[in-house]
C-alpha cells in the first residue's frame, strides 16, 4: 500500500539508525521534546529510525511544525529505508509533538482538547477537504472520502486513543487504512503517536489495536 501520513497532524525531525547506543539515562534509545527526554522502546522485528535519510525525505511536509520523535519500520521495509519515499509499505509508528507545547506544562485538560480538536478537523468537510488537498498535492494520492471513526478509547491513564479508518486512492488503485492515533500525556508533556496498518477486516483492526497498546504499555513502562 503507498504510505500515508496523515496530514491532518503536525509533526516534525526525528531518526532512524539500525544500531543502537546506550544513554546516560540507561535508555537504549530516546528523544528530547523540548527540556524533556523520553526513553523509547523496544518492539519485535521493527527498528526506530527517525535520522535516516530515507525517513527524513517522507518526513519533510511536516518539520516546520514540530519534532517527529520516533519513526518505527518492521524489518522489512528498513531494508528499503534509502528508498522509503518511492516504495508501498505499511505497519510503522510514527510519534510526533509540536514545537509550541514542547516547554509547555500541560495537564488532563490539555489531552481532552487535543483530541477534541482532532474530531473536529477529520470529521468537519471544510477543514477535511483542506487536509485532502494536501494530500493529494504532496503524495499524488486522493482520499475517496471522510474518514471514520470505529472506535475511542483510553489503553492506560492520560492516554487518549482513536482508531480511524480512511480510504485513498492512487496510482495502484484503493487503499484502506487503519490508523491508531493516540494522544499522550506523559511527563507533563502532550504529544502524538500514530500506528498505520493496511485495513484487510475486522482483524486487522484488531491488530492494530493490539500493537499500538503494546507500544504505548512499553512507552510508559519505560518513562
Amino acid at each position: 500500500m503507498k504510505k500515508i501520513i496523515g496530514l491532518w497532524m503536525v509533526f516534525l525531525l526525528a531518526g532512524c539508525s539500525g544500531a543502537t547506543k546506550k544513554h546516560a539515562s540507561g535508555c537504549e534509545n530516546s528523544a528530547l521534546y523540548g527540556y524533556v527526554n523520553f526513553c523509547l522502546p523496544e518492539m519485535d522485528g521493527m527498528t526506530e529510525c527517525r535520522t535516516q535519510q530515507g525517513v527524513q525525505e517522507v518526513i519533510q511536509p511536516y518539520l516546520a511544525s514540530g519534532p517527529v520523535l520516533a519513526y518505527y519500520l518492521n524489518s522489512e521495509t528498513y531494508g528499503q529505508v534509502d528508498r522509503l519515499k518511492d516504495i508501498p509499505y505499511e505497519d510503522y509508528f510514527l510519534m510526533y509533538g509540536e514545537y509550541r507545547l514542547e516547554n509547555y506544562y500541560a495537564r488532563e485538560t490539555d489531552l481532552e482538547q487535543a483530541q477534541k480538536d482532532l474530531e473536529q478537523t477529520l470529521f468537519e468537510e471544510d477543514s477535511f477537504d483542506r487536509i485532502s488537498d494536501r494530500i493529494e498535492e504532496y503524495y499524488r494520492t486522493m482520499t475517496v472520502g471522510k474518514p471514520a471513526l470505529i472506535e475511542k478509547y483510553s489503553p492506560r491513564p492520560n492516554v487518549r486513543t482513536m482508531i480511524v479508518l480512511i480510504k485513498y486512492m492512487h496510482e495502484d488503485g484503493e487503499t484502506s487504512v487503519v490508523s491508531a492515533i493516540d494522544f499522550i500525556l506523559m511527563k507533563n508533556r502532550l504529544f502524538n503517536l500514530a500506528y498505520y496498518v493496511a485495513y484487510t477486516g475486522g482483524k486487522s483492526i484488531d491488530g492494530a489495536k493490539s500493537k499500538n497498546n503494546a507500544f504505548i504499555d512499553r512507552l510508559l513502562d519505560l518513562n
